[in-house]
């Protein structure tokens, strides 16, 4: 009761700390305010000097745990399983069930429009190879789509 005796109130101060925007683009997270103890580093630790604008936590110097290298194994092989099932939909590689080489180019764009949502949730959270990756193969992907359109132009739509 001695905070309600002083006639003071204090100030509540609201801090967004998300690193993205509803729309999935990277944002700055507000700053604490000056006079709060997560703007003052204690000695030893990373101080907010030390970050720089833009990367994530897992940029650090230390190697990635078994966890993290396994998920992004399991993320390479998901994002190059979808490129095959496109690239399978673009009459690059034989149907597994019939051995024919069949075109279905509306099939391949919803691998590709998966592709692309993968690539829009995940901004900012892959590594470098994992981005590279997943951008090489929509480029490709696309390209191929362009090749098909442009042979065929009056069955496609």
């Amino acid at each position: 009761m001695d905070k309600k005796d002083d006639g003071r109130r204090e100030e509540i101060r609201v801090v967004d700390r998300r690193m993205f925007t509803p729309d999935g683009q990277r944002r700055t997270p507000d700053a604490p305010p000056e006079d709060s103890p997560a703007a003052h580093p204690v000695p030893g630790s990373p101080g907010p000097g030390r970050a720089v604008a833009g990367e994530t936590p897992r940029v650090a110097s230390a190697p990635p745990s078994r966890e993290q290298q396994a998920a992004s194994a399991q993320f390479v092989n998901l994002v190059r399983n979808l490129a095959a099932t496109a690239a399978a939909n673009l009459g690059e590689m034989p149907n597994p069930f019939t051995g024919q080489v069949e075109v279905d180019l509306d099939g391949a764009r919803q691998v590709i429009d998966l592709l692309q949502a993968l690539q829009v949730k995940t901004r900012g959270n892959l590594t470098t190879d994992e981005s590279r990756l997943l951008e090489s193969l929509l480029y490709d992907l696309k390209i191929a789509v362009v090749n098909h359109q442009k042979q065929k132009p009056s069955k496609t739509s």
